[in-house]
């Protein structure tokens, strides 16, 4: 059967369907149900005219469900890559137009890497959201049931099916999308992601069934309880579940194709060793349960061959570079730029972390006297892991030493599984922790090791108290076991294990009013209460508006882990690059006089990178070595457990600008030889005590003096929203406003004063009127002099 004779059947068929049930026009629904099998057929015999090997057309995409188009392509032996969403006859496919569910549909479809969008007489082909063309599939009114046989023929007769052809056998021949790289595969999964997304988000939206809500239980009380502290806004409950479903299932698929033979399929999480990934194996598993994959239609397929399809060499590090470095940052720019920027996945530059391992090495060696990373009583601590490169660059580094003492040979092996468990880490957001895991199990694959045990790195906020392990939620059996024995390691590495030094780069987020409880929590917002009493006491209470940071939160909670935690051995190694803002900064006395306090040695390397900062001269830039506006410093603090009480730490400070680094390349060429060779910072000591600053002052250094150095007062400004109350224009007028407002009742001087729960009216009211303490002051914005109450009152 030739082209046009497939058509010639298809529209007479339609004709007759559509006559012998005139009711059912006005249920869009039920038309299209009742059309679909004979467009199916329509294709079927065209692709048969046009190809030797035609692939499938799966007809159970016609099952219901918000996650399956109509018809689906799949090639033999291949899963299905391309798809066709049909609408009833006459409904339009321009995507402006579309309205309701139709609309919702649309938006989901858009991630789909090929597929078509057909109301039966006209198709419009895309990739994703991108329209390529579009084909007649014959005119419209030829399967219109008012249309008469012969009149209909005429029309298809005259039609020319090429266009046709041609869309579908695009449709037929679809290949995997193309990567090249490292980061092309990370958009390609993102976007496979965005379509889980969309579909779970949507289900949800519907009212999800049993087997997605109990997975959204698991998600809301245990796996993702804490979303508010990675910065996530917790508003929608349901549009954070998909957002951590889509993510976790994504990379869990990918480390299960890396961990175990073949390809993934519905059955991915038997790849992954019991002993080694409890938890992602039991959530793996609760994702692919058969209820869930029936729910999750397409979306499941497409993110299956997108993860089978692509080459693991892609991944493999070539040249010192590991492509998976930045892969999460990458994955985020696509699945939620917005995300992205508004949480801070900005990952650590390689010269900054092996600059930052090599200095907590040293000052394990040199400071506390042990073997460094090689000593088998030092744990290590990164606090936010991201996708693992702090643990991963202490366990290549560790190999390194191994081999200059050891050479090759299986002592460096013992050396790498042995760090491997004392390299403690803990990731709150699910993405980044399923790399962590897939990054940490490939670097110590290139040493010939094989864990014993579970990778340490921990699901876990690491700002919470410790939780309780007995009474878990548990609303799938088989995810209760693993769930409370994470949340039972990470307690024991908050509380119990004794840990050496805790390194890394802890998130900077300035937190806004209400925010502290949310993302800090009550237990760590009473524990850095003495950071702010010193700054109060001093007078500088009013100086605090800027001190909530997440960074200061992990600085407070790394000096509670090494000195007053139980089991803290009361010693130790910090080293963290995080915000400078805490070397000068007013509100931040509290944090430094601790400091002082806590450490014998504390070494800061100032890398600077204010965009808002001032330049010294001949000096063009100050670039930042992370692409972020707030200049940052490396700070590296030790202490042996002997220090005698009121001594504090002696602070030697070396700055990037004062070794003419400016631009990122070379502050990073900077650290990378400072890795290699300390003497090649200049580290000068710096005088001060308790809460004086961190860096050189003003011309002691290459910078201006601050203003705290040059002006004896210091306000943080006046709130005028009180103005019209206690200003005139005249001695007069201020005096009768003021003996008019004393006679009022309370609700209305309440309304007059305009009352906050900052200032209140009561000492207005009560207060003795002084007429000569009404005064002329200089207002902005006036050429006249005006004059004021008494402002301790009325102000």
């Amino acid at each position: 059967m030739d082209a046009t004779e497939a058509l010639l059947h298809f529209a007479r068929e339609v004709r007759r369907d559509r006559r012998a049930n005139p009711a059912i026009g006005a249920d869009g629904t039920a038309l299209e149900l009742l059309l679909a099998p004979r467009f199916q057929a329509l294709v079927e015999a065209l692709l048969a005219e046009r190809m030797k090997l035609p692939p499938r057309v799966l007809p159970e995409y016609r099952r219901a469900g918000i996650g399956r188009p109509d018809l689906a392509f799949a090639p033999i032996a291949q899963p299905a890559r391309s798809f066709i969403e049909l609408k009833v006859p006459g409904n339009p496919l321009d995507p402006k137009r579309l309205q309701g569910h139709d609309k919702a549909q649309f938006q989901r479809f858009q991630e789909l890497p090929l597929w078509g969008f057909c109301n039966f007489h006209t198709i419009h082909l895309y990739r994703r959201g991108d329209r390529q063309t579009e084909a007649t599939v014959l005119p419209a009114s030829a399967i219109d049931p008012d249309t008469a046989d012969a009149a209909a023929e005429r029309l298809i007769r005259r039609h020319d099916p090429a266009a046709l052809l041609d869309v579908l056998e695009t449709l037929a021949l679809a290949q995997p999308v193309p990567v090249r790289t490292a980061r092309d595969f990370a958009q390609v999964l993102a976007r496979a992601a965005r379509l889980l997304r969309r579909i779970v988000t949507d289900q949800c939206t519907a009212g999800a069934p049993p087997a997605l809500d109990a997975v959204r239980a698991v998600f809301r009380e245990t796996l993702f309880a804490h979303p508010a502290a990675g910065g996530y806004e917790t508003e929608d409950q349901d549009d954070l579940f998909a957002n951590a479903f889509a993510q976790t299932l994504s990379f869990g698929l990918l480390l299960a194709r890396e961990a175990g033979p073949g390809n993934v399929d519905r059955n991915a999480f038997d790849l992954l060793p019991q002993g080694t990934y409890p938890l992602l194996r039991a959530t793996l598993q609760a994702l692919t349960l058969p209820q869930v994959l029936d729910v999750l239609g397409v979306g499941f397929d497409v993110i299956c061959d997108t993860v089978n399809s692509f080459a693991p060499e892609l991944l493999a590090r070539s040249g010192g570079e590991d492509p998976i470095l930045y892969f999460y940052e990458h994955f985020l720019a696509a699945f939620d730029e917005k995300a992205r920027l508004k949480y801070g996945v900005f990952y650590t530059p390689p010269d900054v972390v092996r600059f930052i391992v090599a200095a907590t090495d040293r000052a394990l060696r040199d400071g506390l006297g042990t073997e460094g990373l090689l000593d088998p009583t030092v744990r290590l601590l990164d606090p936010a892991c991201g996708t693992g490169t702090f643990p991963i660059t202490a366990i290549a580094l560790a190999a390194e030493r191994a081999r200059e003492r050891f050479g090759d040979g299986t002592m460096v092996a013992a050396e790498v599984l042995n760090l491997s468990q004392r390299m403690q880490a803990f990731e709150l957001l699910v993405g980044p922790y399923t790399i962590a895991h897939y990054r940490m199990l490939r670097e110590i694959g290139t040493h010939h090791v094989v864990p014993l045990e579970r990778l340490p790195i921990c699901l876990a906020c690491t700002l919470c108290a410790s939780a309780d392990t007995v009474n878990v939620p548990n609303p799938l059996n088989f995810l209760g076991t693993p769930m409370v024995e994470e949340r039972a390691a990470a307690d024991a590495v908050k509380s119990g294990r004794p840990i050496l030094a805790i390194l890394g780069n802890p998130p900077y987020r300035r937190l806004k009013r209400g925010e502290i409880e949310t993302l800090v929590g009550r237990w760590m917002n009473g524990l850095w209460e003495d950071l702010k009493q010193p700054v109060r006491e001093a007078g500088f209470g009013r100086s605090l508006n800027p001190f909530p940071d997440l960074y200061v939160a992990f600085w407070r909670w790394a000096l509670w882990r090494l000195f007053e935690a139980p089991g803290a051995e009361r010693r130790g190694v910090v080293s963290f690059i995080t915000n400078r803002g805490f070397l000068a900064g007013r509100a931040f006395g509290g944090l430094r006089k601790m400091l002082r306090a806590r450490f014998d040695r504390i070494e800061i390397l100032d890398l600077r990178g204010d965009n808002r900062g001032a330049l010294p001269a001949g000096a063009e830039a100050d670039e930042n070595v992370f692409h972020i506006e707030t200049g940052v410093c490396v700070l590296t603090a030790w202490a042996d457990g002997r220090k005698v009480d009121d001594a504090e730490a002696a602070v030697r400070y070396a700055d990037a600008w004062g070794h003419g680094a400016f631009r990122r390349g070379e502050k990073l060429g900077l650290l990378r030889e400072a890795a290699a060779d300390p003497a090649r910072l200049c580290f000068a000591p710096l005088p001060g005590t308790g809460m004086d600053r961190l860096k050189p002052a003003g011309f002691a250094g290459r910078d201006w003096p601050a203003l705290d150095e040059m002006l004896t007062f210091r306000s943080n400004g006046i709130v005028t929203y009180r103005d019209d109350f206690a200003y005139a224009l005249t001695r007069e007028a201020m005096r009768e406003r003021i003996t008019s407002f004393l006679n009022l009742s309370a609700d209305r001087a309440k309304e007059e004063f305009k009352e906050s729960a900052a200032s209140k009216v009561g000492p207005a009211l009560t207060t003795a009127f002084d007429q000569h303490a009404i005064q002329p002051v200089a207002y902005p914005g006036r050429r006249t002099h005006v004059t004021a109450g008494d402002r301790r009152s009325f102000g």
